[in-house]
């Protein structure tokens, strides 16, 4: 049975609160040192891996029709490319050859693509909220549930990749924000749509899957492994992926 509107509300209401609440927080500092950015960084990365690896790529394959082989690994390319394409042109038009910091200060491209990326994802996410509370049994709320706890980790991505790309505390802020309104952005398209159906959310979650592996594979870690050695960023990679993994399985445990 579908969730009523007000119901709707009240989670569009937690998906925006609750990461703006938390992930502000450290941007209210008055300095943030370079140790502590290599470190948001590396969780961000970290984070994003385990969304795609726990969350989006599980949806993707419980979602797809029976037989079908292609949907995801068309939408993860589709996704992969579309990213590497818009970067390539960001970095010629600039005359760039490489994505390095140069004494930490320019903005660097990979700031909006990956705070794009994490939008588009989050959008997709409160689609889907209206359409999981229409499944029966309790895989509505165990789904808006799942949704609500990752919007924290995706707006503590946005936040620090901003940072890290060299954006000042009120862009960076911004970006928290836009972060933050996407999932309740997308509970309204969902509402819209709510009659579609899920056939095309398959290949649309392994789009969002495939910006997600370009943000940290291509940007996000080579990045770290140029600017610093330090074995805390590797740490914090592997932190962020077990944040999402536990956020995950304790929204799905029975």
């Amino acid at each position: 049975m579908s969730a009523s509107v007000e119901t709707l509300v009240f989670w569009a209401a937690i998906t925006f609160v609750t990461p703006v609440a938390i992930v502000l927080v450290p941007l209210l500092r008055r300095q943030i040192g370079e140790r502590t950015i290599h470190v948001m960084l590396g969780l961000s990365a970290g984070l994003l891996l385990g969304i795609v690896l726990m969350d989006i790529l599980p949806e993707s394959f419980e979602t797809v029709a029976p037989g079908d082989r292609v949907s995801v690994p068309v939408g993860i390319f589709a996704g992969f490319f579309v990213l590497f394409v818009v970067e390539y042109g960001l970095l010629h038009g600039r005359g760039e050859g490489h994505m390095h910091f140069e004494h930490g200060t320019a903005a660097k491209p990979f700031g909006a693509l990956a705070v794009g990326a994490l939008v588009f994802h989050g959008t997709l996410d409160g689609f889907v909220i209206p359409l999981a509370f229409a499944l029966p049994g309790s895989a509505g709320l165990v789904i808006t549930l799942a949704i609500a706890l990752h919007q924290i980790p995706d707006s503590f991505a946005a936040g620090s990749v901003a940072l890290g790309a060299g954006f000042d505390r009120r862009r960076s802020a911004l970006a928290v924000l836009v972060s933050a309104a996407d999932t309740p952005v997308g509970i309204g398209f969902g509402l819209v749509f709510v009659n579609v159906g899920l056939g095309f959310l398959p290949l649309a979650l392994a789009f969002a899957a495939g910006t997600f592996l370009f943000v940290s594979a291509v940007d996000l870690i080579p990045e770290l492994q140029h600017r610093t050695r330090s074995p805390v960023v590797g740490v914090s990679i592997f932190l962020g992926f077990v944040i999402v993994a536990l956020l995950t399985l304790y929204a799905r445990a029975p």
